[in-house]
Protein backbone atom coordinates (compact mmCIF):
# COMPACT_ATOMS: atom_id res chain seq x y z
CA UNK A 1 0.00 0.00 0.00
CA UNK A 2 1.87 3.12 -1.26
CA UNK A 3 -0.50 5.38 -2.11
CA UNK A 4 -2.49 8.17 -0.41
CA UNK A 5 -5.69 8.88 -2.93
CA UNK A 6 -6.88 12.56 -2.46
CA UNK A 7 -10.62 13.74 -4.14
CA UNK A 8 -11.37 17.27 -3.70
CA UNK A 9 -15.93 17.48 -3.79
CA UNK A 10 -17.71 20.21 -4.50
CA UNK A 11 -21.43 19.30 -4.80
CA UNK A 12 -20.34 16.34 -7.43
CA UNK A 13 -21.44 13.80 -4.84
CA UNK A 14 -23.25 11.43 -7.79
CA UNK A 15 -19.87 11.37 -10.05
CA UNK A 16 -18.11 11.27 -6.42
CA UNK A 17 -20.00 7.69 -5.91
CA UNK A 18 -19.05 6.48 -9.46
CA UNK A 19 -15.54 7.29 -9.06
CA UNK A 20 -14.99 5.76 -5.57
CA UNK A 21 -16.32 2.52 -7.00
CA UNK A 22 -13.89 2.73 -9.84
CA UNK A 23 -11.21 3.37 -8.10
CA UNK A 24 -11.20 0.66 -5.56
CA UNK A 25 -12.43 -1.63 -8.58
CA UNK A 26 -8.77 -1.66 -10.25
CA UNK A 27 -6.60 -0.11 -7.75
CA UNK A 28 -7.30 -1.16 -4.27
CA UNK A 29 -4.08 -3.32 -3.52
CA UNK A 30 -2.25 -0.01 -4.15
CA UNK A 31 -3.79 2.51 -1.88
CA UNK A 32 -2.92 3.17 1.75
CA UNK A 33 -5.87 6.08 2.16
CA UNK A 34 -8.63 7.43 0.34
CA UNK A 35 -9.14 11.60 1.87
CA UNK A 36 -12.24 13.13 0.22
CA UNK A 37 -12.02 16.71 1.06
CA UNK A 38 -15.80 17.83 0.73
CA UNK A 39 -15.84 21.53 0.11
CA UNK A 40 -19.67 21.32 -0.25
CA UNK A 41 -22.25 23.25 2.06
CA UNK A 42 -24.28 20.65 3.28
CA UNK A 43 -21.18 17.95 3.64
CA UNK A 44 -21.18 14.14 2.39
CA UNK A 45 -24.80 12.28 2.23
CA UNK A 46 -24.91 9.81 4.97
CA UNK A 47 -25.60 7.06 2.18
CA UNK A 48 -21.79 8.21 0.71
CA UNK A 49 -20.30 7.56 4.00
CA UNK A 50 -21.99 4.65 4.22
CA UNK A 51 -21.13 2.81 1.05
CA UNK A 52 -17.42 3.82 1.54
CA UNK A 53 -16.21 3.12 5.54
CA UNK A 54 -12.73 2.97 4.93
CA UNK A 55 -12.49 6.66 3.02
CA UNK A 56 -11.43 9.51 5.42
CA UNK A 57 -14.39 12.34 4.79
CA UNK A 58 -13.21 15.36 5.54
CA UNK A 59 -15.83 18.24 5.49
CA UNK A 60 -15.40 22.12 5.23
CA UNK A 61 -18.80 22.80 4.95
CA UNK A 62 -17.89 25.69 2.62
CA UNK A 63 -15.79 26.15 -0.72
CA UNK A 64 -12.18 26.92 -0.04
CA UNK A 65 -10.95 26.18 -2.92
CA UNK A 66 -9.12 23.48 -4.68
CA UNK A 67 -5.46 24.11 -3.44
CA UNK A 68 -6.19 25.18 -0.01
CA UNK A 69 -8.82 21.69 0.46
CA UNK A 70 -5.21 19.70 -1.48
CA UNK A 71 -2.78 20.61 1.10
CA UNK A 72 -5.57 19.86 4.21
CA UNK A 73 -5.27 16.08 3.17
CA UNK A 74 -1.25 16.54 2.36
CA UNK A 75 -0.98 17.58 6.04
CA UNK A 76 -2.20 14.67 7.36
CA UNK A 77 -0.69 12.05 4.19
CA UNK A 78 2.12 9.74 5.45
CA UNK A 79 2.26 7.45 2.61
CA UNK A 80 5.21 7.91 -0.26
CA UNK A 81 3.09 8.80 -2.76
CA UNK A 82 -0.25 11.20 -3.05
CA UNK A 83 -2.25 10.58 -5.85
CA UNK A 84 -5.12 13.73 -7.09
CA UNK A 85 -7.97 12.66 -8.43
CA UNK A 86 -10.87 14.98 -9.62
CA UNK A 87 -14.45 13.16 -8.41
CA UNK A 88 -15.69 13.90 -12.57
CA UNK A 89 -12.88 10.70 -12.82
CA UNK A 90 -13.77 7.18 -13.70
CA UNK A 91 -10.91 4.89 -13.22
CA UNK A 92 -10.63 2.06 -16.12
CA UNK A 93 -7.49 0.17 -15.01
CA UNK A 94 -4.73 0.08 -12.65
CA UNK A 95 -2.60 3.02 -12.80
CA UNK A 96 -1.65 3.19 -9.58
CA UNK A 97 0.72 0.22 -10.27
CA UNK A 98 2.16 2.09 -13.33
CA UNK A 99 3.20 5.10 -11.35
CA UNK A 100 4.88 2.95 -9.09
CA UNK A 101 6.64 0.85 -11.13
CA UNK A 102 7.86 4.33 -12.87
CA UNK A 103 8.81 6.02 -9.87
CA UNK A 104 11.13 3.52 -8.65
CA UNK A 105 12.66 3.03 -12.39
CA UNK A 106 12.76 6.81 -11.95
CA UNK A 107 14.33 8.16 -9.03
CA UNK A 108 14.13 11.61 -10.39
CA UNK A 109 10.57 11.82 -11.07
CA UNK A 110 8.58 13.82 -8.65
CA UNK A 111 5.00 13.66 -11.25
CA UNK A 112 3.18 11.20 -13.36
CA UNK A 113 0.07 11.80 -15.28
CA UNK A 114 -2.22 8.59 -16.92
CA UNK A 115 -3.88 8.33 -20.26
CA UNK A 116 -6.93 9.90 -19.73
CA UNK A 117 -9.46 10.26 -22.17
CA UNK A 118 -12.92 12.12 -22.42
CA UNK A 119 -16.25 10.99 -22.40
CA UNK A 120 -16.37 9.83 -25.93
CA UNK A 121 -13.75 8.09 -25.33
CA UNK A 122 -10.88 10.36 -27.36
CA UNK A 123 -7.79 11.42 -25.47
CA UNK A 124 -7.71 14.35 -23.25
CA UNK A 125 -5.03 16.88 -23.81
CA UNK A 126 -4.03 16.00 -20.17
CA UNK A 127 -0.20 16.47 -20.80
CA UNK A 128 0.66 19.91 -22.19
CA UNK A 129 3.79 22.73 -22.34
CA UNK A 130 4.00 25.28 -19.98
CA UNK A 131 1.32 28.19 -21.22
CA UNK A 132 2.68 30.98 -23.92
CA UNK A 133 0.47 33.60 -24.90
CA UNK A 134 -0.78 31.36 -28.26
CA UNK A 135 -2.28 29.20 -25.78
CA UNK A 136 -5.15 31.62 -25.64
CA UNK A 137 -5.68 30.93 -29.11
CA UNK A 138 -4.40 27.02 -29.49
CA UNK A 139 -5.05 25.41 -25.74
CA UNK A 140 -7.12 22.43 -24.75
CA UNK A 141 -10.58 23.39 -24.53
CA UNK A 142 -10.13 27.06 -27.20
CA UNK A 143 -12.74 26.89 -30.19
CA UNK A 144 -9.25 27.01 -32.78
CA UNK A 145 -8.23 23.82 -31.20
CA UNK A 146 -11.52 22.27 -31.19
CA UNK A 147 -11.82 23.03 -34.94
CA UNK A 148 -8.31 22.47 -36.37
CA UNK A 149 -7.01 19.75 -33.50
CA UNK A 150 -4.18 19.03 -35.91
CA UNK A 151 -2.81 22.23 -36.70
CA UNK A 152 0.93 22.39 -35.53
CA UNK A 153 0.74 25.21 -32.65
CA UNK A 154 -2.02 22.92 -31.00
CA UNK A 155 0.28 20.02 -31.80
CA UNK A 156 2.95 22.31 -29.23
CA UNK A 157 0.50 22.96 -26.26
CA UNK A 158 -1.29 19.73 -26.41
CA UNK A 159 1.61 16.92 -25.89
CA UNK A 160 -1.05 13.75 -25.25
CA UNK A 161 -2.05 11.92 -27.95
CA UNK A 162 -2.22 8.42 -29.78
CA UNK A 163 0.77 9.15 -30.86
CA UNK A 164 2.64 8.92 -27.38
CA UNK A 165 3.27 5.39 -27.14
CA UNK A 166 5.71 5.70 -23.67
CA UNK A 167 6.83 7.95 -21.12
CA UNK A 168 7.23 11.49 -21.92
CA UNK A 169 9.21 14.54 -19.85
CA UNK A 170 6.75 17.33 -20.15
CA UNK A 171 5.64 20.69 -18.79
CA UNK A 172 3.31 20.08 -17.11
CA UNK A 173 0.00 17.22 -16.80
CA UNK A 174 -3.59 17.88 -15.55
CA UNK A 175 -4.47 17.33 -11.90
CA UNK A 176 -7.74 15.44 -12.68
CA UNK A 177 -5.11 12.47 -11.67
CA UNK A 178 -1.76 13.03 -11.33
CA UNK A 179 0.59 10.78 -9.07
CA UNK A 180 3.42 13.12 -6.92
CA UNK A 181 6.19 11.19 -4.90
CA UNK A 182 6.18 12.36 -1.30
CA UNK A 183 9.77 13.20 -1.14
CA UNK A 184 8.94 15.65 -3.43
CA UNK A 185 6.04 17.54 -1.63
CA UNK A 186 8.36 17.67 1.46
CA UNK A 187 10.86 19.40 -0.79
CA UNK A 188 9.30 21.58 -2.95
CA UNK A 189 5.59 22.38 -0.60
CA UNK A 190 1.96 22.28 -1.78
CA UNK A 191 -0.51 23.70 -3.90
CA UNK A 192 0.14 27.40 -4.19
CA UNK A 193 -3.34 28.76 -2.37
CA UNK A 194 -3.64 32.14 -4.76
CA UNK A 195 -5.27 29.51 -7.60
CA UNK A 196 -8.43 29.00 -5.62
CA UNK A 197 -9.54 27.08 -8.94
CA UNK A 198 -7.49 26.12 -12.05
CA UNK A 199 -4.09 26.33 -13.44
CA UNK A 200 -2.82 25.15 -9.70
CA UNK A 201 -1.65 21.77 -11.19
CA UNK A 202 0.40 23.75 -13.97
CA UNK A 203 2.26 25.80 -11.27
CA UNK A 204 3.00 22.69 -9.02
CA UNK A 205 4.65 21.13 -12.43
CA UNK A 206 6.58 24.02 -12.71
CA UNK A 207 7.87 24.13 -9.25
CA UNK A 208 8.61 21.09 -8.97
CA UNK A 209 10.71 21.06 -12.59
CA UNK A 210 12.52 24.68 -11.24
CA UNK A 211 13.78 22.32 -8.33
CA UNK A 212 15.32 19.76 -10.47
CA UNK A 213 12.22 17.07 -10.70
CA UNK A 214 10.94 15.32 -13.93
CA UNK A 215 7.09 15.63 -14.73
CA UNK A 216 6.16 12.60 -17.03
CA UNK A 217 3.25 11.51 -19.22
CA UNK A 218 2.38 7.99 -19.10
CA UNK A 219 0.19 7.16 -21.94
CA UNK A 220 0.53 2.73 -20.34
CA UNK A 221 -1.22 3.75 -17.22
CA UNK A 222 -4.76 3.88 -17.21
CA UNK A 223 -6.96 5.23 -18.56
CA UNK A 224 -9.12 7.11 -16.91
CA UNK A 225 -11.91 8.55 -17.80
CA UNK A 226 -12.09 12.19 -16.87
CA UNK A 227 -16.17 13.45 -17.33
CA UNK A 228 -14.90 17.21 -17.56
CA UNK A 229 -16.78 19.94 -16.27
CA UNK A 230 -20.00 17.67 -14.22
CA UNK A 231 -18.63 20.07 -11.11
CA UNK A 232 -18.33 23.44 -12.79
CA UNK A 233 -21.41 23.04 -14.61
CA UNK A 234 -23.12 23.76 -11.52
CA UNK A 235 -21.51 26.94 -10.93
CA UNK A 236 -20.70 28.14 -14.26
CA UNK A 237 -20.34 32.37 -13.45
CA UNK A 238 -17.66 31.52 -10.83
CA UNK A 239 -15.73 28.24 -12.40
CA UNK A 240 -15.29 31.15 -15.63
CA UNK A 241 -14.33 33.81 -13.31
CA UNK A 242 -11.34 31.63 -11.38
CA UNK A 243 -10.53 29.84 -14.57
CA UNK A 244 -9.44 33.62 -15.77
CA UNK A 245 -8.22 34.69 -12.91
CA UNK A 246 -5.65 31.55 -11.90
CA UNK A 247 -4.01 32.05 -15.71
CA UNK A 248 -3.49 35.48 -14.96
CA UNK A 249 -2.08 34.37 -11.66
CA UNK A 250 0.10 31.91 -13.26
CA UNK A 251 1.58 34.30 -16.22
CA UNK A 252 2.57 37.01 -13.93
CA UNK A 253 3.79 34.50 -11.37
CA UNK A 254 6.54 33.65 -13.84
CA UNK A 255 7.18 36.45 -15.56
CA UNK A 256 10.31 37.57 -16.90
CA UNK A 257 9.62 39.98 -19.44
CA UNK A 258 10.73 43.65 -19.37
CA UNK A 259 7.97 45.77 -16.88
CA UNK A 260 5.74 42.55 -16.76
CA UNK A 261 4.90 42.93 -20.22
CA UNK A 262 3.43 39.45 -20.94
CA UNK A 263 1.71 39.25 -17.99
CA UNK A 264 -0.19 42.65 -18.96
CA UNK A 265 -0.90 41.19 -22.17
CA UNK A 266 -2.48 37.72 -20.86
CA UNK A 267 -4.60 40.03 -18.17
CA UNK A 268 -6.12 42.21 -21.35
CA UNK A 269 -6.30 38.82 -23.15
CA UNK A 270 -7.97 37.00 -19.83
CA UNK A 271 -10.45 40.35 -19.42
CA UNK A 272 -11.90 39.40 -23.02
CA UNK A 273 -12.14 36.04 -23.06
CA UNK A 274 -13.53 36.42 -19.48
CA UNK A 275 -16.32 38.82 -21.21
CA UNK A 276 -17.22 36.98 -23.93
CA UNK A 277 -17.81 34.01 -22.40
CA UNK A 278 -19.79 35.36 -19.64
CA UNK A 279 -22.03 37.12 -21.99
CA UNK A 280 -22.51 33.64 -23.65
CA UNK A 281 -23.82 32.41 -20.42
CA UNK A 282 -25.66 35.52 -19.50
CA UNK A 283 -27.71 34.81 -23.11
CA UNK A 284 -28.79 30.97 -21.58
Amino acid sequence: MNFDVIIVNYCSHGPLETCLSSLFQHNATEIANVVVVDNSPKGVPPEIKAAFPGVLFHENFSNLGFARAVNQALAVSKAGYICLLNPDTEVKGPFLNHFLDFFEREPAASVAGPLVLNSDGSVQGSARSFPRLATAFFGRTTLLSRLFPGNPLTSKEILSGSHVSGPLEVDWVSGACMGVRRQAIDEVGGLDERFFLYWEDCDWCTRFRRHGWGVFYLPGAGPVVHHAGLASRQVRWLSNYHFHRSAWLLYKKYDNSPAGFLSAVALAGAIVRWSFLSFKLLRR
